[in-house]
Parts: C-alpha cells; sequence; structure tokens
C-alpha cells in the first residue's frame, strides 16, 4: 500500500488541533504519517505538538517543523511539500478531522497504480448544530439583498465540457459557482506527480489558494478518482479558510482577483476548465461586485473594484457571457467595453431587476407580494389567533395543547387559524378554525393580520409584525444539542446568519420557557431579554400529565391498532447524517429487532419514531408486521409517549418531556466512543450518571435483559425523579398561565375565573 503523509500548516492559534490528529491515528493503517508546519509561534504550541505526538506515537508518528522563507497557508503547505517523501500528500486545515477509514479506503483505491487525484467528498461538522436550518436560507438571501446561490446548469459550457475528458474536469464542474470554493481539501495527490508538473501554492495569493493549485492539477492530469465512501469533516462547514473573515472587502477582493488571474493563467490550454474559470469571475461580478460598487461610499475603491475586474472580463468569451440572462449580459458586455458611465447609470436599474427576478421566482413570493399591498394597513383582527407547528408540517407540540386549551376553555372567544400544509394533517386538527396552506393567498392574508402568532419555531425574515400584532414563541423545548452561541460552529456561520436571528428574536413578544435552565438557554445562546422570557412551563406537558390515565391510553392504542393487552416499547433515535445505508439506500435499524421480537415479544410490541430526514429510506421487513409499528408520519410524538412504557433513545431531547412519565428511559449508544467526539456540543454530560435520567447501554441484549429483570433502571428511578423535577418543574396549568400573561383582552375573564377557585 502507498505511503501517505498528510501536511498540516498552522498559521493561527489552533482550536481542535488534537481531535485532528486523532482523527488520523483511528484511521488504524501503518502507513501514513502527519508533518504539521508552524507559520505561527506561541509560548506553549511547540510543547503542546510534542505531547500529542508522544501519547499518539504508537499508532501515527508526527512530526513538527518551521516555516522559513515562505508563510501563510501556501507557504506552509509548499514547506510541507519540500519535507516529504511519501508517494501521496494531503493537506488538512487543523481544525478538520476525518470519518474512521476514509484513508484506507483512499490508499486502497490506488494500490499499485498512481493516480494524481484521488478525493472524497468534504461535508460540514454539524450542519444543524449551529441551530441554522436549511429553511431561513432563501430568506436570509433576501435580508442580505443579494444572491450568491446556486447557478443553474449554462448549456453553452455543458455542450463545450462534452468533447472533453469528463474524468479531469468533474471535481471542478461539481463547484464551478464560486472560485474560492475549488479546494484541495478532501484529495490525496500523488507527490511525484505534483512534483513533476512543478506544481506548488502560489505564495502571492493568501485567502483563496486552492484554485490555482487545483486548476494546474486537472490541467496535468490523465484522471481523477472520486472515493464514495468516507468524508473530509469541514468544522466551520465552508471550503474557505478562517483568514478571509479577518481581511477587509478590499483585501478579499485583490486576492480574488489574483487567485483568478494564476487559476486562468494555468488553464489557457484547457478550454473546459478556462470556460469554467471565466465563468465564475462573471458570476462573481453579477452578483457581488456590482452591488459593493453601488454601495460603496469610497469612490476610490469602487473605481479600483471596476477596473479590477474589467481587465479580467475583457478576455472573457463571448460564449460564457452570452450564456447568462439578458440583464447580466449588459453589464458584463458594459464592463468588456470599459464604458464607466453607463455601467454605473444601469447598476441601480440592474439591482431593480435582480430584485424583481427574485420575488418572480415562485407563486408564493408574488402572493406575498399582492398581500403585503393589499392588506398590510389595514386594521389587526384583534381576536384571531394564527398557530403553526413545524413550519405547517405537523400538528403537535406546544401549539396544538395551547389551541386545545384555548378551544376547550374559550370557544367562539377567537377566530383560531391553522397553518397546515396538507389534506390529511388539516383532518386531524379538531374544534372549529380555518386551515390555510403555508404560502398560500390566506397564508399572508393572516400573517399580516392576525394579533396573534403561536409558533414553535421561528418567523420568515420576511415577516416584520406590526406594533399591533403579539408573536409568542414555544420553541421546541428544552434543548438537548448546543445551539447558537453556546456553539463553537454558530461563530463561522455567514453574518447574515446572525443578523437574520437578531431580526427575528427582537419581534419576539415572548417565548415560553420550562424550566431556570432553559431560561438562561434563551438569553445566553439566543440573546433574548428576559423580558421576553416566560418561564411557565410547556403546555405539552400538561397534556402529559392529564391524560396519563388507561382510559385515554387504551383509546389512542385502538387508533394505532396496538394490541391492549401488550406492553409498548418507543424507540426514538437521532439522525446521523453519516449513517450507514445498504446496498440498496436504506438506512439500517441499528436497534436489534429480531433479538426483540424473539425475546420480549410475546408482551412487548414496539413503536418506532424515525427520524423525519429518513423516513422514506428506512424499511421495516414484513417479518415484522404485527411486532414493530412505524409511527414516523404519526403527528403527534406526545401521545407515542403516553402509549409507551419504555423509551429507547439515543441523544434526542424527547427525554425532557417524557421524565413527565416517570418511566424507564434507556440510551441506547451503539456508538458512544464516535459520540465522545462530539460530547462538547452537548448540554447533558453523558459520562457523568448522576445527571442521567436512565442507563447507557451499547448492545441490544443488555435492554432486553433490564427489561426482563429491571437492574438498571431501577438504580436511576431517583435520578429520573431529580431529572423531571429539574426540567419540567412546573405542574399542570402551564396552558392557563401562557394565557392570562398574553391574552389582554381576557383579563376581566381570567380575573374572574380566579375570584371564582377562590
Amino acid at each position: 500500500m502507498s505511503r501517505l503523509t498528510v501536511i498540516i500548516p498552522l498559521v493561527s492559534e489552533p482550536r481542535y488541533l488534537r481531535e485532528c490528529l486523532e482523527s488520523l491515528a483511528r484511521q488504524d493503517i501503518y502507513n501514513i504519517d502527519a508533518l504539521i508546519v508552524r507559520d505561527y509561534q506561541s509560548d506553549t504550541i511547540e510543547a503542546e505538538i510534542d505531547e500529542i505526538a508522544k501519547e499518539l506515537a504508537s499508532k501515527i508518528p508526527i512530526k513538527q517543523i518551521e516555516t522559513e522563507d515562505e508563510h501563510g497557508i501556501s507557504g506552509a503547505r509548499n514547506t510541507g511539500l519540500y519535507n516529504t517523501k511519501s508517494d501521496y500528500v494531503m493537506f488538512m486545515d487543523p481544525d478538520d478531522y476525518l470519518e474512521d477509514g476514509t484513508l484506507k479506503v483512499l490508499l486502497e483505491s490506488v494500490p499499485n497504480l498512481p493516480v494524481p487525484l484521488v478525493y472524497v467528498k468534504v461535508k460540514p461538522f454539524n450542519r444543524l448544530a449551529s441551530g441554522i436550518h436549511e429553511e431561513y436560507e432563501e430568506e436570509l438571501i433576501l435580508l442580505n439583498e443579494y444572491d450568491e446561490g446556486r447557478l443553474s446548469k449554462r448549456p453553452i459550457i455543458d455542450q463545450s465540457l462534452s468533447a472533453f475528458d469528463q474524468d479531469t474536469v468533474e471535481y471542478m464542474v461539481g463547484l464551478r459557482d464560486n472560485l474560492e470554493d475549488f479546494t484541495v481539501l478532501g484529495c490525496v495527490f500523488h507527490r511525484s506527480f505534483l512534483k513533476e508538473n512543478d506544481i506548488l501554492f502560489d505564495n502571492n495569493v493568501f485567502i483563496y489558494p486552492d484554485a490555482p493549485f487545483i486548476c494546474k492539477v486537472l490541467l496535468n492530469a490523465e484522471s481523477t478518482l472520486p472515493i464514495d465512501k468516507g468524508a473530509y469533516i469541514r468544522r466551520n462547514g465552508r471550503f474557505r479558510y478562517e483568514v478571509e473573515a479577518m481581511c477587509s472587502w478590499k483585501d478579499k477582493v485583490s486576492d480574488y482577483v489574483r487567485c483568478y488571474d494564476k487559476a486562468y493563467s494555468q488553464c489557457t490550454g484547457q478550454l473546459s476548465l478556462l470556460l469554467l474559470i471565466q465563468e465564475t469571475m462573471c458570476t462573481k461580478y453579477v452578483n457581488i461586485i456590482i452591488k459593493l460598487i453601488w454601495k460603496s461610499k469610497d469612490r476610490e475603491f469602487a473605481e479600483h473594484l471596476y477596473e479590477s475586474f474589467k481587465k479580467q472580463i475583457i478576455r472573457v468569451d463571448r460564449r460564457v457571457i452570452n450564456s447568462f440572462p439578458k440583464s447580466e449580459r449588459k453589464h458584463l458586455k458594459l464592463l468588456q467595453k470599459g464604458n464607466i458611465k453607463e455601467s454605473v447609470d444601469y447598476m441601480p436599474k440592474f439591482i431593480k431587476i435582480k430584485k424583481k427576478e427574485h420575488l418572480f421566482k415562485s407563486t408564493s413570493k408574488i402572493k406575498r407580494a399582492i398581500a403585503e399591498k393589499m392588506f398590510s394597513n389595514l386594521d389587526i383582527l384583534e381576536r384571531c389567533i394564527l398557530f403553526e407547528s413545524d413550519d405547517g408540517n405537523s400538528y403537535c407540540g406546544d401549539p396544538k395543547y395551547i389551541y386545545m386549551y384555548m378551544q376547550e376553555n374559550y370557544p367562539g372567544e377567537y377566530l383560531y387559524v391553522w397553518v397546515a400544509n396538507d389534506k390529511e394533517l388539516r383532518r386531524e386538527i379538531d374544534g372549529k378554525c380555518k386551515k390555510v396552506s403555508k404560502f398560500s393567498f390566506m397564508y399572508y392574508y393572516y400573517t399580516l393580520r392576525a394579533k396573534y402568532w403561536v409558533k414553535d419555531t421561528r418567523q420568515p425574515i420576511w415577516w416584520f409584525k406590526s406594533r399591533d400584532q403579539v408573536f409568542i414563541s414555544t420553541w421546541q423545548g428544552t434543548p438537548l444539542q448546543k445551539i447558537f452561541n453556546d456553539n463553537p460552529a454558530y461563530a463561522t456561520v455567514d453574518k447574515a446568519m446572525h443578523k437574520g436571528l437578531k431580526a427575528q428574536i427582537s419581534q419576539w413578544d415572548c417565548c415560553i420557557s420550562g424550566n431556570p435552565f432553559h431560561t438562561e438557554f434563551y438569553k445566553r445562546a439566543m440573546n433574548v431579554k428576559a423580558e421576553q422570557i416566560l418561564e411557565v412551563g410547556h403546555p405539552k406537558n400538561d397534556f402529559l400529565q392529564a391524560h396519563n390515565n388507561k382510559e385515554y391510553i387504551d383509546e389512542v392504542k385502538e387508533s394505532l391498532s396496538l394490541p391492549l393487552d401488550k406492553k409498548v416499547i418507543l424507540y426514538a433515535p437521532t439522525w446521523r447524517e453519516e449513517e450507514e445505508v445498504d446496498v440498496i439506500g436504506n438506512y439500517s435499524i441499528q436497534l436489534g429487532l429480531f433479538r426483540i421480537k424473539e425475546q420480549l415479544g410475546d408482551d412487548y410490541v414496539v413503536l418506532l419514531r424515525i427520524n423525519k430526514n429518513i423516513i422514506d429510506m428506512t424499511m421495516i421487513d414484513e417479518a415484522y408486521r404485527g411486532f414493530v409499528y412505524n409511527c414516523s408520519r404519526y403527528n403527534d410524538i406526545h401521545e407515542l409517549m403516553l402509549v409507551s412504557d419504555i423509551l429507547i433513545t439515543d441523544y434526542s431531547s424527547i427525554i425532557f418531556d417524557y421524565s413527565v412519565l416517570g418511566r424507564p428511559i434507556y440510551f441506547f449508544a451503539y456508538d458512544f466512543d464516535a459520540f465522545l467526539k462530539l460530547k462538547e456540543h452537548f448540554y447533558l454530560d453523558f459520562e457523568n450518571d448522576d445527571e442521567m435520567p436512565g442507563p447507557i447501554v451499547k448492545t441490544t441484549q443488555e435492554i432486553i435483559d433490564d427489561i426482563k429483570e429491571p437492574v438498571l433502571s431501577v438504580q436511576y428511578e431517583d435520578r429520573l425523579k431529580a431529572f423531571s423535577k429539574k426540567y419540567c418543574p412546573y405542574a399542570k396549568g402551564s396552558a392557563r398561565r401562557l394565557a392570562k400573561a398574553m391574552f389582554k383582552e381576557m383579563e376581566d375573564i381570567f380575573r374572574y375565573e380566579d375570584e371564582e377557585r377562590q
């Protein structure tokens, strides 16, 4: 097997270097070593690296050297190349890590055949851990007023590619929207190939060093080899380096132009690559640079921007420019001609065109624009409450139980409106209310006019409530995974995300807290002001306590076609993005269902509650019919909690609500050793028994044995009670406390009820 050196440049204080090196040690192959190149010095860094190297010496050789004449990421990487004789080299950022087994797969793919470039997927670390969810990305683009988003395929460019060996450009084609994203991360390069073709990093490109290097590799490579297994995990979630965030726009633009110029010069002998490079420059100009020029108050900087891009666009192939939409094409042609006055005069019109194009991309935006025009100045519907759960995809959680409380106790007092996206969901919603689909005309009507909005996720970026409207955020309950300011990953996300969250939270009139820990979480992690927080408990837990009786439980069991004479195990695992799939793309249930059926099937059935991301990829064998019930699409997980006698989960926040029932909880952590790498991203200390409401087990048999003869779960009974008392301290009445605090127009009714109770 070929030998590999992993070159790790240090140009600033590394936060996760130990985790990076430990991931290399876990690759479990003998023929790799790590070379740390320091272009950064502190009083302790050299000793720290020596200590780590000593600890991991039995698994991977780790060497460190200093740069001499060359500096920055490029210089450090070049120094690494000068100081290794391995067959292959790989570059890593010191904060990143590799999935277990990645290097073994890469090296086994080239046992005796030198391949210039072998690469795996680059994946973001804990994509949702930072608290940013994909559904907000489109809205954040609106907030930022420009679209850096994905390009549609350019037909002319794609046709030109068909004449060339697709293997050599596949890597670049997948990333062609942004030149800055042509990354060397996740790639293994044949060192002799680099040496023979004189391929090094350009020391004059500091912020975006990868593109010129990759372009020269692809220009000279006869083939490349993508590997499906394994992954390079990018901790900051992006291909770009931290140095970018520390630089001004002037520095970034200047370095981008240098990067483009170097990449362009590498590709002059390969038309397909050249056209792709030209396309990225044009895209950068029409999507970002025009807005910078128009908005800049520094005219000298604006003129510098214009002249820098004019020099590059002049040499762009006309086929590339003609492949852009009409409005963008006009700007690019004006830039080629160098007509600065006409270009600047056209910029405000162009920006308006881009906004209109963005608006009319979907009918929902058109409906919203019409609704805002028609209804934003009308009077608020004073007794109207708009409810929404899971962005209109569910009827569950706190919004449901606040609604049920209001329907039961104050029918007819308000106009109740539910956001429900499909017909089946609408049929599940009881009581007298209006039901609207998200992004329908009536949805916009009520978001603009309803006095109250009760929602368990953040409101859309575009919605700014009027002075008379009230937004009540129930959130999703007490969090288990660290998000927003509490998670280190949040510091690395786009500033627009931070701006969006701040804008949304500033409009919250109240958010529901279930306990003192939850209250502090709001303040610390989300910068919610103390006066916005109502620590009244969760109405969904009112439901669990009020309906914890045989009559109601049997009623739910019958609706689910469950046998009334058997106990119920609820299995609710979280989703791992890296979870293995079988040969036909289905996720495997890690819990040993056959073993449970064989040993407990006479007395128990199993309810599955699979994460919505993999519902369609999870198949239950027919052999489990009548024993395993897939309730993953069942709307209300709290009803599933009620009918279950035992909960098996792993790292899910379901444990907070379930603890109200006082029933056994098992943490089925079959991948606990891998989880320990991520433990800092959770609020609970899973290694501390005093904090856990149930035992951590690694095998199905351990759970079966304890269900048969409870030993482990009995030991946790007192801890379960303490856990519930800490995180669910409020008795029944959360919905009433919330209603009394928020619905001011009903103060007389609440006062009368209080007097009657006395």
